[in-house]
């Protein structure tokens, strides 16, 4: 989309718990039957599972190149998992239904589809939709195609935050504009329980998104289904659709891609990852995890907007996609922009036309009436609703607590990510709270 002492024992419990979730046999799932999805699924032996923590448990070792992509990128690549012998399903870039290019008159019938198609599905009956509502674009097209389309929100929820321009407040506008009222979720103080239920919840996968854990934990106690925003919006504003980037890719030199693409990721310091080596933690070398990354944009390469793809399959499906569809209840989440037919119709896109023009304003300027402005700066939650003072006192309190229930090499590295400043000592601290929870699941510490 993180006060208890988080003891040894309280991280083996929990990850014991989660893998007791359903796995799928073999001869009722054989690969060739799996329906082709957008949001991954995990697989060992045949064995298929939506949590990746099924797998989770005695004989359970961590995978060196796993676990080094996702401290690197910050997040999962490719099928790799932190598991060994565990892999994703494979989405293959040129086995999206076969389509033109859509025009400018398309992308709006194409977005109503798509909502109609997921939040108007006959399963859900009279149960209206929770909306999450930011103060950006995606979550704005997902609401207004839902009122052209008759469909009206049971609640809709944002994450508090101070401030007349933060997206708490766009998204209260916004809402009144359309007749609708804003449920504020307060964030949570860090937790060292709720950190490690995350991690485990995400498939150990990325390192963001702790400020989700509050919004997750209200669609939770409301039931019903819930809508969130990933999707194809990255096929137009992915973070390698940058003048950089596209130079390094034009110019073959995908080394430089991958380390201009962990530079400008949610991503551990340097220091952190050396740290983190010296202490023994199970990660594959630099070069390995740079031939990931070639391996997945070379799979690219025959796609219209490969740069964009890369964002859709691997930053979203594994990064973001780990919050979307393990913190939300997984089949209850209603992910409409990341409908098959609206991800493959814009993904067909040659990159120049994809980066002339977000193609979501295509849409919203044929819905949006209510003269409301978009967020200043999408995706800044974190500096926002950080300035809860009360949060910040009681997170400095649950973060020492859970630092000293942890065993000593990761009490270490929890001290090299309190040396970091800004938001690379986040994901430090993430990424503490990571190791934490995958030790508690296959306890590499004791090794």
């Amino acid at each position: 989309m993180m006060s208890t002492m988080a003891s040894n024992d309280h991280q083996a419990v929990a990850c014991h718990s989660a893998a007791g979730a359903t796995v799928a046999d073999a001869a009722s799932n054989p690969l060739g039957a799996v329906p082709l999805d957008l949001r991954p699924r995990f697989v060992r032996g045949g064995v298929w599972s939506d949590a990746l923590s099924a797998f989770a448990g005695e004989g359970a070792a961590v995978d060196p190149i796993g676990l080094a992509t996702v401290l690197t990128f910050g997040y999962a690549l490719g099928t790799r998992t932190v598991l060994r012998g565990v892999e994703t399903d494979r989405v293959d870039p040129d086995g999206f239904p076969a389509r033109h290019a859509p025009s400018d008159g398309d992308l709006l019938e194409l977005t109503l589809e798509a909502v109609r198609r997921h939040v108007g599905a006959p399963r859900w009956g009279a149960e209206r939709p929770t909306v999450l509502l930011s103060g950006g674009r995606d979550s704005r097209l997902i609401l207004l195609a839902m009122r052209r389309l008759g469909i009206r929100p049971r609640c809709i929820l944002t994450l508090d935050q101070a401030g007349p321009e933060s997206d708490a407040a766009i998204a209260e506008r916004l809402a009144s504009a359309v007749g609708e009222r804003v449920e504020r979720v307060h964030p949570l103080a860090f937790d060292g329980a709720h950190e490690l239920e995350r991690h485990v919840a995400q498939g150990f996968q990325s390192l963001e998104h702790a400020w989700f854990v509050a919004i997750a934990r209200r669609v939770r106690t409301l039931g019903g289904p819930v809508t969130d925003g990933i999707g194809a919006g990255v096929l137009s504003t992915g973070s390698l659709l940058h003048p950089e980037a596209i130079a390094l890719w034009s110019a073959g030199d995908l080394a430089g891609l991958g380390a201009w693409t962990a530079a400008h990721g949610g991503h551990v310091s340097p220091r952190f990852l050396a740290a983190a080596r010296a202490e023994g933690v199970p990660l594959a070398a630099r070069d390995q995890v740079e031939a990931e990354f070639a391996a997945a944009m070379r799979s690219l390469a025959s796609t219209p907007n490969p740069l964009g793809m890369y964002s859709l399959l691997h930053w979203s499906r594994r990064g973001i996609g780990a919050s979307a569809y393990g913190l939300l209840p997984r089949d209850r989440v209603v992910t409409p922009l990341y409908d098959r037919e609206l991800c493959a119709a814009i993904a067909a896109m040659p990159m120049d036309r994809a980066m002339s023009r977000d193609w979501r304003e295509t849409g919203l300027g044929q819905l949006d009436d209510t003269g409301v402005p978009f967020s200043v700066a999408e995706g800044g939650m974190l500096p926002r609703w950080m300035r809860h003072p009360w949060r910040t006192i009681r997170s400095r309190g649950g973060w020492a607590r859970f630092v000293r229930g942890l065993p000593e090499p990761l009490a270490r590295l929890a001290r090299v990510a309190d040396e970091g400043t800004g938001m690379r000592r986040t994901f430090d601290r993430g990424a503490v709270g990571l190791l934490a929870a995958l030790d508690g699941a296959v306890g590499f510490t004791r090794r």
